[in-house]
């Protein structure tokens, strides 16, 4: 071995030991900013993390739900109005124990566009008592409340996670398409022509973005969603060589809510997952690739939401240099509207409580959209920004405001702090692993 390289072993050895160097993404790029050139020696692990919209979400529980003895199986189930997929069984159920799949994305048949699996998924970490509906195949139906210490088995499968690349969208040609139909899983409500953009995409934090050479991020490896200890186990479902995605997988006991949750676009619903990496430096390639991994260098294609193909190109230092990652709210500024308050309407995490004046932090996405919907000026970015705004670029020889963004950059910091801290406690080692993310797109 290259003096020059270290071992996963080595700095397993380093981390039991409490003397093993490790730093966030966001400690290590300041210092790649300021001119410093990273030698191997110098660090043992860098860790990264992004949390944002995460479509392809899905969760397996083993529910305790007792049908009786000799009765049919179960043809329907739905948790808190959300259907859910049982799954089949050849004989009569006798163990008192139903195997079901909720899939994030799915609404509720109670409450559409408003409600859906990853609500349901957040309200179980949460603690909070949901209602499991099932109709077996004679018509027979019960229902369950459940929590989730009574669940026997939870387990998140994220299949289309952390995509390397993503755009900024517009109504840059107000196309007809558009017009006819302005729903987007891409924004919260129609986008006047010219007046903003929306946007996803952690930039230098992502994992993917971060390992170029492919050299770091392997079948087997251990990482943290939201929070806790899960595995990467391969590219996801709709990954390709320029545009890859992830599949990782956990339990959901012990997760951290403020990680996950429902979402609401103006399309439906959405559900959001953090994810985190640590990045051990076992070579100068590895140290290339995160070094070079700025959001200065990251591109950020510009799309009209009709078609979706690229006009022109920012990078994410257009987004993300000096943005206020955070949302506050001054409740002297809420003008009580009389019939519905936009900022709570269109807020896709239902943080916003016009009626108690509050803004639940533990809720909010940062996504901005109270910023551009209350008429009142109740919402800015937090610290010296101007009311309403989260940010803007100068683009199409105009300086357009970010409306919407997809992606909480602040709990992606929070996420690699988080890693960085259950490293340096010794609690979690690395994965010595050299089974490549293979999949037939790449």
């Amino acid at each position: 071995m290259n003096k020059a390289e270290k071992s996963i072993a080595d700095i397993n050895e380093k981390l039991k030991k409490g003397t093993a160097v490790i730093m966030t993404a966001m400690e290590f790029k300041k210092e790649v900013r300021s001119g410093y050139r990273f030698k191997v020696s110098d660090v043992d692990v860098v860790t990264t993390g992004t949390r944002g919209v995460m479509s392809g979400t899905s969760a397996m529980l083993l529910l305790p739900i007792d049908i009786g003895n000799g009765e049919r199986p179960i043809r329907d189930m739905w948790i808190n109005g959300v259907p859910c997929y049982p799954v089949p069984h050849s004989e009569p159920e006798r163990s008192g124990w139903i195997e079901t799949v909720i899939y994030g994305t799915t609404e509720s048949v109670d409450h559409r566009g408003r409600y859906g699996g990853g609500h349901v998924l957040r309200d179980l970490v949460e603690g909070r008592q949901v209602e499991v509906e099932c109709v077996n195949r004679s018509g027979k139906s019960t229902c369950t409340p459940i929590t989730l210490d009574r669940i026997k088995f939870a387990r998140l499968y994220n299949f289309r996670n952390d995509f390397q690349n993503y755009m900024a969208f517009g109504n840059i040609k107000n196309q007809q398409s558009y017009r006819r139909n302005p729903t987007s899983i891409f924004s919260c409500r129609p986008i006047p022509r010219m007046r903003g953009l929306t946007m996803s995409g952690s930039g230098e934090l992502n994992p993917l973005e971060n390992d170029p050479f492919q050299k770091v991020l392997k079948g087997g490896m251990k990482m943290l969603i939201n929070g806790v200890p899960g595995v990467l186990i391969s590219y996801g479902t709709r990954s390709s060589p320029s545009k890859r995605c992830l599949f990782v997988s956990g339990d959901m006991f012990g997760m951290d809510p403020q990680f996950m949750g429902g979402f609401k676009t103006s399309f439906g619903v959405e559900v959001t997952n953090g994810i985190s990496f640590p990045f051990p430096i076992t070579s100068q390639e590895v140290l290339d690739g995160l070094s070079n991994c700025l959001d200065e260098k990251i591109p950020l294609n510009v799309a009209d939401l009709s078609d979706r193909v690229g006009i022109t190109s920012l990078t994410y230092a257009h987004i993300w240099k000096d943005a206020r990652l955070e949302v506050e709210f001054d409740p002297e500024r809420c003008i009580c509207c009389s019939f519905q308050c936009p900022a709570e309407y269109y807020c896709p995490m239902n943080a916003i409580s016009w009626k108690d004046k509050k803004l639940d932090e533990t809720l909010c996405f940062g996504c901005g959209a109270c910023t551009s919907n209350c008429m009142g000026g109740a919402f800015k970015g937090k610290g010296d920004t101007p009311r309403g705004c989260i940010g803007k670029v100068h683009v199409f020889g105009n300086d357009i405001p970010i409306l919407f963004r997809q992606s909480n950059r602040f709990r992606s910091e929070l996420l690699a702090r988080r890693m960085k801290e259950v490293l340096e406690r010794g609690d979690f080692l690395l994965t010595d692993s050299d089974l490549e993310l293979e999949s037939r797109a790449g």
